[in-house]
């Protein structure tokens, strides 16, 4: 039986509260180290160059990082992420999934259904490695949310 999932509020470059997970959705979590940084970079541009296997009414895709909401506001002005960018400075949400990594932030991807439940984790060792939007895809395909 899938566990609870847990719940965090986290700012949004807007300065907006969202509380995670959002009920009645699916949310799929995208923990990364730091905006602007070669791989996290590359991992936020590859998933919006192949939004379309990601998007879907039924589920929601948030970014986050310990990055503050200014920094967050430029990394999303310049490259024109699809998906809202989460601000978790005190790194309480990336504790709270087990998403820590060798400067208090890892990189990892979390699967919460409309229940509230975790249905999937997982977690980068060395933060050099990231699933594939194609990946991400069949993951939402295996758990019925596409």
């Amino acid at each position: 039986m899938p566990a609870k999932a847990p719940c965090c509020t986290l700012l949004s470059t807007e300065g907006v509260a969202v509380e995670l997970p959002v009920a009645a959705r699916w949310n799929l979590l995208l923990f990364y180290p730091r905006d602007f940084s070669p791989v996290c970079t590359r991992q936020l541009c590859h998933y919006r160059e192949q939004w379309h296997l990601l998007e879907h009414p039924e589920v929601l895709v948030f970014a986050i990082s310990p990055d503050q909401t200014g920094r967050h506001a430029e990394f999303q002005r310049r490259y024109g992420f699809p998906f809202p960018l989460l601000s978790d400075p005190e790194r309480r949400c990336f504790r709270a999934y087990g998403m820590g990594g060798i400067f208090g932030a890892g990189r990892g991807v979390a699967l919460v259904d409309p229940r509230g439940e975790l249905r999937y984790r997982w977690h980068s060792a060395t933060g050099l490695r990231y699933p594939t939007a194609e990946r991400l895809r069949a993951l939402l395909e295996q758990f019925g949310a596409v």
